[in-house]
């Protein structure tokens, strides 16, 4: 029987869904790569142990014991490449029974692979026959414990919300329907279908199915940015092609994987391939950037430097301190109210680098050459970007990351416009957290945008950053940061 949700746990078919409003945005996102890894790890490192406890249990520690190691590290690499080519790490709906019967065809090739390695390097005299049989004997049931159980918890963490796969639909037609079928037929738990969007029905109830009618293109985005939605599947007519291609449009602001339902149209798309939701292959239109375990990349590498750093320039810290105290009255930090991930203000710290009379918190005016506002350490902070060193603050709060797309402030204009309204795109840059420093700032695009060409590069080097982020081109950016920052152009 299909299990769905209420606020009391899972029911059968026919009970009111649960409601959006009452869907944590603190569940963990379910990521298929990131919870496939992890479930990999964990096989291996299974198989690994199973093989060191048969030769302790039997043999004993002995001289031979770092042969029986490295043979139990090739055993568990060959078991763990066997299980993840048969496809069993991939998420998609598929019976226990077939889950099992691959686990065991896994484990049969992988330890025939190695008797015929160990027969051809003439190697296998010097492993127990009892040990390998055992271990071969011991791996699979144990393998199908290990999936059973962590499946279960998976379910069950699905089921209370703890983890998540936020769900929104744009199209109240029959392609939507049929994608709503679709999932409500399947057995993932930690899929939520959070409402459905439309701009020709008005909101409430929607025709044909469990979940609200919540609004148009608008609300969907507005919806976004107070919730997380993690995809939004566009799912109209096969015909409505102008109309589909002006809502991917729209919906690029958002930090969001969108997709098109196998009915709309997608000619202008396939190039980025399909993906599976509860087992119906969607077109890609975009990914969601920097997600799975790039994201977990990312935020570790966010807190190792951001640590670092802080331990690293402690001393110069306390110097700046000192020096901003005794050049002119006033607080040493300075916080300004600044666009963070998904168009969030957050509050960004700074070194103060103006007088405090002449202070501009919404960047109303910003700071020109000879500006009579920056006080003799704030010029030179600026100079060499010293003052943006407590932002390392906002990074272990998880607000900002050390590379990405600088904030900017409320009322920051080029030539009179605000910067939303010169770049048409602009908010694409907030799909990821701002950064202390950016690929704008390293390649010239860094100091006062007096002009509209000026802040139309640094979104489209901004842009450029989040469609081909990479752990390597961080590295690159911080270390070219140095450089740039010793060198003090462009930043007064």
């Amino acid at each position: 029987m299909r299990r769905t949700f209420t606020e009391s746990g899972p029911v059968g078919l026919g009970v009111r869904p649960i409601p959006f409003s009452s869907i944590s945005n603190r569940s963990v996102p379910f990521s298929t790569s990131v919870f496939s890894g992890l479930l990999a790890a964990i096989d291996g490192i299974t198989v690994f142990l199973i093989g060191i406890i048969i030769f302790l249990s039997y043999l004993g520690w002995s001289k031979n014991a770092s042969a029986y190691v490295c043979g139990s590290m090739v055993i568990m690499l060959m078991t763990t490449a066997v299980l993840y080519g048969s496809g069993l790490y991939d998420f998609r709906t598929q019976s226990r029974v077939i889950s099992y019967r691959k686990i065991a065809v896994g484990c049969g090739c992988a330890f025939l692979t190695v008797i015929v390695l160990g027969f051809a390097l003439k190697i296998s005299q010097e492993f127990s026959r009892v040990w390998l049989f055992s271990y071969f004997g011991a791996s699979l049931p144990l393998l199908i414990i290990v999936h059973y159980l962590v499946e279960h918890r998976l379910r069950r963490w699905g089921i209370s919300g703890k983890i998540a796969r936020n769900v929104a639909i744009f199209g109240g037609t029959g392609p939507a329907k049929r994608l709503i079928e679709f999932v409500e037929k399947s057995q993932d738990p930690w899929v939520r279908i959070l409402g459905v969007f439309d701009d020709r029905q008005s909101p409430g109830r929607s025709d044909g199915c469990q979940y609200p009618m919540l609004g148009n293109v608008e609300k969907l985005i507005s919806f976004g940015r107070q919730r997380r939605i993690d995809d939004i599947v566009i799912a109209l007519p096969w015909g409505a092609e102008e109309r589909t291609l002006g809502i991917v449009e729209r919906l690029r602001v958002l930090p969001v994987s969108v997709h098109l339902c196998p009915d709309a149209i997608g000619f202008n798309f396939v190039q980025n391939g399909y993906a599976y939701l509860c087992g119906v292959p969607v077109l890609k239109v975009f990914q969601k950037p920097v997600s799975g375990w790039d994201y977990v990349a990312k935020a570790i590498e966010d807190k190792v430097l951001a640590a670092l750093f802080l331990v690293l320039t402690l001393p110069v810290t306390v110097l700046i301190a000192v020096c901003i105290k005794l050049d002119s009255p006033g607080p040493v930090l300075f916080r300004q109210k600044r666009y963070g991930f998904n168009d969030q203000l957050i509050d960004v710290y700074k070194f103060r680098s103006l007088r405090v009379e002449q202070q501009d918190e919404d960047a109303a005016c910003l700071v020109t050459r000879n500006d009579t506002r920056v006080t003799r350490v704030g010029s030179f902070l600026r100079r060499t970007s010293l003052d943006e060193l407590p932002q390392l603050l906002n990074v272990l709060k998880g607000e900002m990351s050390i590379v990405g797309p600088r904030p900017h402030a409320l009322n920051a204009s080029a030539q009179g416009r605000l910067y939303h309204e010169v770049v048409e795109k602009y908010s694409t840059r907030h799909k990821v957290k701002p950064g202390i420093t950016g690929w704008a700032q390293v390649s010239g695009w860094r100091g006062e945008t007096d002009t509209e060409e000026k802040i139309r590069k640094r979104v489209e080097h901004d842009i450029f950053y989040i469609e081909n982020w990479s752990l390597g081109l961080d590295i690159s950016i911080v270390l070219r940061t140095m450089w740039v920052a010793l060198k003090g152009d462009r930043a007064y």
